[in-house]
């Protein structure tokens, strides 16, 4: 009798642990996505894509049931002529999930990571309504110069507004995964500094979470390497296939620039022609390097050469797994950071077209 009590009971515990961590996801589509078109939910661990499910699309509506006791950030993925397209982004945690794809923009509720996610997004879309409208004015060709200038205002006020938005609901949600969400969706927004006294009072799960741990590092590195420090060396490969290291250019005795490019760009050709003008008015002061976030060795070679890229060329080949990027915090490219001659860290994140100011300055005798 008692034994069967007990397996009584731990059936019970195991069903009732199981409806406890029960998602389910009620899709709506309005655009994006076909009927009778594949659907996934997908998300990504450590880089590894991992599925919980897929279905078809059925009347513009489509549904998916699981276990996950552990909320995560997963994605309604669909392939649309053979394209692999990202349609939503939301937590999937116990209780009934409602997403909708919007023709604009995305709606979620149901269950509370998600209530808080809809609220930021709502907020972060009048705040970005409200930034393109100026920004759209600020084109205008004929816009007079006051206009002109309560719109150049208005971007920089709503830029100011929207970061400390993101500050306050950061701070509202420090206790849960949405903190952590809208860490990795902003990083670049934050001081380095605030960034890692946040992620410092974040609860264990979600500061371990690999991609809150990629960024805590990375404001490590910014700090490491901010203007004034001194330059933090690194072991590369030049483009001959050499090993070098940047302290081979770097504090020599000569203001360095180094450039972080690549062939991949959008506008790779006119980034390297920009640049290209900048090194050939200030070859005999100063020294260039090129440090290329590639994957591919032949088209970097072969962009070094068709441009005529004459000046000092290195990369790990890593592309965005770059350790030598990495260790200086950056997170996008053209990126320049100008080296006095004794090697400190004059100045990180600056345009082409400001360097000559700053190397004219930097190199007079």
């Amino acid at each position: 009798m008692n034994r069967v009590l007990l397996t009584l009971s731990l059936f019970a515990c195991i069903v009732a642990c199981s409806e406890k961590c029960t998602f389910t996801v009620k899709g709506t589509v309005e655009q994006g996505v076909n009927i009778g078109d594949t659907v996934y939910l997908q998300y990504i661990d450590k880089g590894m894509i991992h599925t919980l499910g897929q279905t078809i699309v059925k009347g513009g509506k489509f549904s998916f049931t699981g276990e996950k006791c552990e909320p995560v950030v997963c994605y309604i993925v669909s392939k649309v002529n053979g394209k692999v397209r990202s349609n939503a982004e939301f937590f999937v945690e116990p209780g009934e999930i409602d997403v909708n794809i919007g023709a604009r923009r995305n709606k979620l509720a149901g269950t509370p990571l998600n209530i808080r996610l809809q609220e930021y997004n709502d907020s972060i879309d009048i705040l970005d309504t409200m930034f393109k409208g100026f920004y759209d004015k600020s084109k205008v060709k004929t816009l007079s110069v006051k206009a002109a200038e309560e719109a150049d205002k208005g971007m920089k006020v709503l830029s100011i507004v929207r970061k400390e938005y993101i500050n306050r609901f950061m701070e509202k949600n420090i206790d849960n995964p949405v903190c952590a969400y809208i860490l990795t969706k902003n990083h670049e927004l934050i001081e380095p500094e605030e960034g890692i006294e946040i992620i410092s009072r974040m609860p264990l799960e979600n500061k371990c979470d690999t991609a809150v741990r990629h960024i805590e590092q990375t404001f490590r590195n910014k700090i490491t390497t901010a203007e004034g420090k001194k330059f933090s060396d690194f072991e590369i490969y030049a483009k001959d296939g050499k090993r070098v290291k940047l302290s081979d250019f770097v504090g020599k005795g000569k203001v360095a620039v180094m450039n972080i490019w690549s062939t991949t760009g959008r506008n790779a050709k006119n980034d390297i022609a920009e640049f290209k003008a900048l090194a050939d008015t200030y070859k005999e002061s100063v020294e260039f390097i090129g440090l290329a976030i590639e994957w591919d060795v032949k088209a970097w070679n072969a962009a070094i050469k068709e441009n005529e890229m004459w000046w000092n060329h290195i990369s790990d080949v890593q592309g965005w797994n770059s350790k030598a990027v990495f260790s200086y915090g950056v997170n996008s490219f053209p990126y320049n950071i100008v080296f006095a001659a004794d090697g400190t860290i004059m100045r990180k994140g600056v345009k082409c077209s400001e360097l000559y100011s700053i190397l004219e300055e930097a190199t007079k005798k």
